[in-house]
């Protein structure tokens, strides 16, 4: 790689020990990247592992010797959600509580040392950073590094900004160096589309749908996709930030895609049109009913009186403030047509920290979900449902990121889902307000 000199200075250890390691694990990762050289990074980072859970996170002393060694991020950066340690849901034992902290020994010094190295505060705590409530938004074509599967896709596709598909704690390691290699995704070729993906499709379409399987069949592939600026109004649309969010989340579970274009709809398309097609494209059409087949097989496949979940999660990847709402005034809805005053199932909400704050202040309904039984949480669902000593016996949701990172989880649409938490069963009337879905196709239902 093409190193300058003060880069060269301190992998010659001037700057001390820890510098060192750290921009060499940088040049080490950027050479495996065949990176020509290291950028700057110009805006906050966002982490995807901020707690210390053992085997996963990095180690609390490794993070306490960056402190010591007085490095720190030239910006603060957001991180994932955190551990449910603090979290309040009524059907927690105290057993499950006390196994929780003896699982996170190291949570308090962990935080800390994360806090020390530029973590911004617990408001930033969230999967869906770029929310306006959160603040950490880049610019079109700044160079930040982040990790998350799906903000790293929305904020590269969507808006337009640059970043790898960082692991954990490279992530840390490159805000903290200021340094990112200039590879892949970050340069102009590397974001060319090497797939043409028509959509051959009427009517509305779900975009986690759309997008599990276009992931599926490009794995780590950048697809152009065509067929759809007329159904997003060419971004235009109240729902298709939704759709996109769901579109590219989806992508990356189901095969690792970093950046998408949408022909007239996301921003370099419009931008630079087909030029952004590689000449060697590979080609590939999805019909109506191939949407409509991967649809069902990735919804319950037993009823649910056969399921009996015992909790409905929703908010994998968080809720936006509007579907919060919006799911609210649903299940106030549904309560009264029902004539009961509280929910059948165990049912929890996830956004992020200042998302959930402002909710609590703004939304009349807040007092009447919690009276109602409804939990409204920042955690992480997919953690929670991982982690052995949390996982329930049976749930239900309408995340396919969520079902498809768990066990004993299973989809449903979202007409389905109220049913459930208001009555138990999947029978009888619903009606879903116009933007509660999170798994929305362009008109706002799943």
């Amino acid at each position: 790689m093409d190193l300058t000199r003060d880069e060269r200075e301190i992998l010659d250890g001037n700057r001390g020990e820890i510098p060192r390691k750290l921009l060499l694990t940088m040049v080490r990762f950027g050479e495996a990247m065949d990176a020509e050289r290291l950028v700057a990074v110009e805006g906050p980072g966002h982490l995807v592992i901020p707690e210390s859970k053992p085997g996963v996170g990095a180690r609390t002393e490794f993070l306490e010797s960056l402190v010591e060694a007085g490095v720190r991020a030239a910006l603060p950066f957001t991180a994932d959600p955190a551990t449910i340690l603090n979290e309040t849901l009524s059907d927690l034992t105290d057993e499950q509580r006390k196994r929780l902290a003896r699982a996170y020994p190291m949570e308090v010094r962990y935080r800390e040392a994360l806090t020390k190295l530029g973590l911004r505060d617990a408001g930033g705590l969230t999967c869906t950073p770029w929310f306006e409530e959160v603040a950490n938004r880049p610019s079109y074509g700044q160079i930040v590094a982040w990790a998350e599967s799906s903000a790293v896709v929305y904020a590269n596709s969507v808006i337009g900004a640059r970043t790898h598909r960082n692991p954990g704690i490279i992530d840390l390691i490159s805000n903290v160096v200021g340094k990112t290699p200039l590879a892949g995704l970050l340069t102009d070729e590397g974001r060319r589309a090497n797939w043409l993906v028509e959509v051959e499709a009427t009517g509305p379409i779900n975009g986690q749908v759309l997008g599990y399987l276009i992931g599926r069949e490009v794995g780590d592939g950048i697809p152009w996709v065509t067929g759809l600026a007329d159904m997003l109004e060419g971004g235009e649309h109240p729902a298709s930030g939704k759709f996109l969010r769901d579109f590219g989340t989806n992508a990356s579970v189901g095969g690792g895609v970093g950046l998408f274009h949408v022909e007239g709809v996301t921003v370099e398309a419009k931008r630079y049109g087909r030029r952004l097609i590689r000449h060697d494209a590979r080609r590939l059409t999805i019909d109506a009913e191939e949407i409509e087949s991967i649809g069902a097989s990735l919804r319950a496949d037993r009823p649910v009186e056969e399921l009996r979940p015992n909790k409905v999660l929703l908010g994998c990847p968080h809720l936006t403030y509007n579907q919060l709402c919006a799911w609210t005034d649903a299940v106030e809805s549904g309560l009264a047509r029902a004539g009961r005053d509280r929910l059948a199932v165990e049912t929890v909400f996830v956004a992020a920290p200042d998302v959930v704050s402002r909710f609590r202040a703004e939304h009349p309904g807040f007092a009447s979900l919690a009276l109602a039984g409804g939990h409204v949480g920042s955690f992480c669902l997919e953690a929670f449902m991982q982690d052995p000593i949390l996982a329930p016996a049976c749930v239900v949701t309408n995340s396919n990121k969520l079902r498809y990172y768990s066990r004993n989880v299973y989809m449903l649409d979202d007409e389905a889902l109220l049913r459930v938490m208001v009555t138990g069963h999947a029978e009888g009337a619903a009606g879903i307000p116009a933007g509660a879905s999170s798994g929305s196709s362009s008109g706002g239902h799943a």
